[in-house]
Parts: C-alpha cells; sequence; structure tokens
C-alpha cells in the first residue's frame, strides 16, 4: 500500500513538472504568446525535463540511490542556472527583465522557486524513508492508470519542446540565443547562432572578468598628444619614511591646510603643510563591505573626506579628536588617535560597472563625486561618473570623449566643472569637463616614475612618483 502511494505521488510529480512549467513554457508562451526561450531558457527546461524523467524511472524501476543523486544534482544545476539567469536583471528597476511575467515575476525567477521545491522535495524524502528504500518499482509490470497519463504527458510535452528546440535553435552545432525573436516556423525569421558554446576564462565571473589593475608592473609609454607643453619641475620632497607602501593618491584641504595620502597598504595619512603625519588609519578592506587596495581620496569639508578602492567602494572618514582605534577596531586595522570612520558603501555605476576606477574627486560646487575608469582589457571606453554628495546615488555618467587611445588614469583633480586627469601611460596631464566628458590635453611631466595621484593647486601641478624605493611628492608648474 505504501509503495503504491509513493508510485501515485512520483507520477503526480513528473505530471506536474511537464505540465505546468514546461509544458505552459513551451504550448502557451511559445505556440500561442510567441515567447522564444533563450539559451538559458533551455538549459532550465532541459533540468526540468530530466527531474520528470528521473521521477518515471522511479516508478518503473524503484527508489535507487543513482536516482536520487539525479534529482540533487538536477536540483543544483538548475537552481544555479537560475540563480546566474535572474541575477542579470536583479538590479533593475521595478518591473525591467526579460520575456514575460507571471505574477509580477518573470518567468525564470519561477525556475529558481521550482529547483528549490524540488531539493527540498528530495530532502524530506530521504527524511521520511528511515533506513531502507521502498521496493516500488513495477519493473515488467504494466503500470498503474495514473503511471501511464504520466508517461504520456511527458511525451506529449517532450514532442512539442523537440519542435519548438530544432526549429527555434537549430539542431547541433547551434545553441540557445542570448536575445531570441518571437517563434515564427518562417525560415526568413528563424535565427540558429553558434555564439555561445562555453569557453575557459581563469576567472569565477568568467567573459566579465577583468584583471586586478597592478601599477607597479605599468610602464612608461609615448603621450596620447604630441604636441603638449612640458611642465616644469621646481620641487622635489621625499615623504616620510614612516609611510607605508607606495602612495596612490592625494587631495589638499585649503581651509585646515591639510593633506590627505592612500597607500597600497590600505594606509590614509593626514598631513600639514610641511608633510608631517597629523593622524592615520589603516583600513580593514574586509570588514562588511570589501574595500580593494585604496586608489582615491577626497575631502568633503575641513574635517571629512572619502577614501575609495579600486573597486569603487567606500568610506568616510572624520577627524576629531575624540575618534581613537578602540573605537574603530571593527573598521581600522590601525590608527593613531584623531581619525575615524564614519559610513561605508559602494558607488554603483551603469557604464562602469565592469571598470575598475584608480581616479576619485570631489566637487563642491556640484556637491558631487566623481571618479574616472582606466584602461582594461573588456571595455572600449573609459568613464566619467558622478554621484550625489547627499546620498551617494549616481547623477550622471558619460564615456570620455576625445581620446585617440586609452590611457591608464592614476589621479584626478576636481575643481568647479573642470578636472584634471593623470594619464600613467605618458605621464601626462589632461584637462577634463565633468559636464560633457570631453579631454583636451594640458601638459606632460618630465622625471616622474609610475606616477600616481594628481593635485592641481594654486598653477602648481602635483604628482607622485617611487623613485628608489621612497615616495617622492613631484611638483611642476607651467
Amino acid at each position: 500500500m505504501k509503495e503504491h502511494l509513493f508510485n501515485k505521488l512520483a507520477s503526480f510529480a513528473s505530471i506536474i513538472i511537464m505540465a505546468l512549467p514546461v509544458g505552459i513554457a513551451c504550448f502557451i508562451f511559445g505556440f500561442i504568446y510567441l515567447d522564444n526561450p533563450c539559451a538559458f531558457c533551455w538549459q532550465e527546461r532541459t533540468a526540468m525535463i530530466l527531474v520528470a524523467l528521473t521521477a518515471l524511472y522511479i516508478v518503473r524501476f524503484g527508489l535507487k540511490p543513482k536516482y536520487i543523486a539525479a534529482l540533487v544534482w538536477l536540483g543544483i544545476y538548475g537552481a544555479f542556472m537560475a540563480s546566474v539567469h535572474t541575477s542579470i536583471n536583479l538590479g533593475s528597476d521595478i518591473g525591467q527583465g526579460f520575456s514575460l511575467k507571471i505574477m509580477g515575476a518573470h518567468t525564470y525567477t519561477w525556475a529558481l522557486f521550482v529547483f528549490v521545491v524540488v531539493l527540498i522535495v528530495v530532502a524530506l524524502l530521504m527524511l521520511t524513508l528511515g533506513n531502507k528504500f521502498p521496493s516500488n518499482g513495477y519493473g515488467k509490470q504494466p503500470l498503474d492508470t495514473l503511471p501511464k497519463i504520466a508517461c504520456g504527458v511527458f511525451l506529449v510535452v517532450i514532442s512539442g519542446n523537440i519542435v519548438q528546440a530544432f526549429t527555434q535553435t537549430g539542431p547541433l552545432p547551434f545553441v540557445g540565443q542570448d536575445s531570441p525573436g518571437r517563434v515564427s516556423f518562417n525560415p526568413q525569421f528563424m535565427s540558429w547562432e553558434l555564439d555561445h558554446w562555453p569557453t575557459y576564462a581563469p576567472n569565477a565571473r568568467g567573459a566579465y572578468a577583468i584583471d586586478n589593475p597592478d601599477i607597479e608592473t605599468w610602464q612608461l609609454t609615448e603621450p596620447l598628444f604630441a604636441e603638449v607643453p612640458r611642465a616644469k619641475l621646481v620641487a622635489e620632497q621625499v615623504l616620510p619614511s614612516e609611510i607605508s607602501g607606495r602612495v596612490t593618491a592625494i587631495d589638499y584641504q585649503a581651509e585646515a591646510e591639510i593633506y590627505a595620502l592612500t597607500t597600497t597598504d590600505n594606509w590614509v595619512y593626514i598631513l600639514d603643510k610641511q608633510m608631517q603625519i597629523l593622524s592615520k588609519a589603516q583600513i580593514d578592506g574586509m570588514y562588511m563591505l570589501h574595500i580593494e587596495t585604496l586608489q582615491g581620496v577626497a575631502f568633503t569639508s575641513s574635517n571629512s573626506l572619502l577614501v575609495m578602492g579600486f573597486n569603487k567602494a567606500w568610506a568616510e572618514l572624520t577627524l576629531d579628536p575624540a575618534q581613537n582605534w578602540e573605537m574603530n577596531y571593527r573598521r581600522f586595522n590601525q590608527s593613531s588617535d584623531g581619525i575615524g570612520e564614519t559610513a561605508r558603501g559602494q558607488f554603483s555605476t551603469v557604464r562602469a560597472k565592469t571598470s575598475y576606477s584608480l581616479a576619485l574627486g570631489y566637487s563642491s560646487t556640484l556637491a558631487q563625486f566623481v571618479t574616472v575608469t582606466t584602461r582594461d582589457a573588456l571595455n572600449e571606453h573609459l568613464v566619467l561618473s558622478r554621484f550625489d554628495h547627499t546620498d551617494m546615488t549616481l547623477s550622471a555618467e558619460s564615456n570620455l570623449q576625445g581620446l585617440p587611445a586609452l590611457p591608464q588614469i592614476t589621479g584626478i583633480s576636481v575643481q568647479g566643472e573642470q578636472a584634471w586627469i593623470l594619464n600613467n601611460d605618458g605621464s601626462e596631464i589632461l584637462k577634463l569637463n565633468l559636464l560633457t566628458g570631453e579631454v583636451a590635453p594640458m601638459a606632460k611631466l618630465a622625471g616622474t616614475n609610475n606616477p600616481q595621484g594628481l593635485l592641481v593647486q594654486d598653477g602648481k601641478l602635483v604628482t607622485i612618483s617611487q623613485i628608489n624605493g621612497q615616495n617622492q611628492l613631484q611638483t611642476y608648474v607651467m
């Protein structure tokens, strides 16, 4: 009796999966609403079909460990594919996504629900079985009515999917499309593609992977603009040996007459006009939000500043005599008194999602933070992004215009609606209009060594090189 009930449940489960998610997707959405599945949809649909087929195997041959293993594997695989599919539009505005919606959710999000249910059912099955599998298999005996219906439903639905797959996607070696058109049986409108065969990538992000910026390996090349005036080197100053790591960014606060520096060891240093250290803190980049190597710093007032890792994650700092390391234990690995962290977050972008940034500035005129991306192997443009200071949300974004090639940008200095950016490749300064993204040449810096950070102050151009293992402040005039 128990085995008979188990076979009914397994048959019913096969019918539910084939008739509802798979059947509706094929016959109603596909042949009536002309919705064509993409490559991800086919992966999810195939896994559901195999789940239903495994249930029928259990009915015919009995419950065996290999069938349980198959269900677990298919549930995990399907849930993974549905998670990847769903995540593509997880951060989109409300209502946005692909394909049709059911109860307000797009169809591929329901696939994730189906596979989670499969895994839950398998877990409950194993929990209730005890230490012995039931002898429920029909073997060579004739099937009862419900298993026969389950087999019939399976054959009908799989037939419809075969027709749809071979006409809309094509036989091997053709595979699914990323953005298929409507279902059509007119060969003129069928699209058989080879673009989505998997390729090997030594990074978990696959095709969206870019290498972390390794500034130590960058070499001086020719400047972007040949006819550029040379700035004159007027001063060089070795920064305090106490500074740990290579300096990556610099900013100046005129009212308080203090400088801020960041380094590759995630230290932030506050210095006076004589470049003597006043306070310091080593950001714990693994606390809460992951902050990569610090590559940007910008004052927002006489006692507050923002530092940014190259992954556009940031920490807001305050200069307050009441702050100490004990108060900031979770945020700082080490620190002196007088500096603390008040907030931590991430700049979210649109055009720059797959780019890193080594340049952070602040415009008090616009009340906006400014970032500029740097060159990588994936993207064809450098992106200027501006973020409102009140809520740290993207306000405007544009591709840089007027560049003959893509440079490595390692510094920015902002004044009003104008900025100056440092091209590390050619050791040159470029003018940048923050409202239009237009770039124009300004000056070539001679005598630098892989310069990092830029400060335009009182008509002077300031950057930092590392010469003979020492961080050296270099000052130029036009």
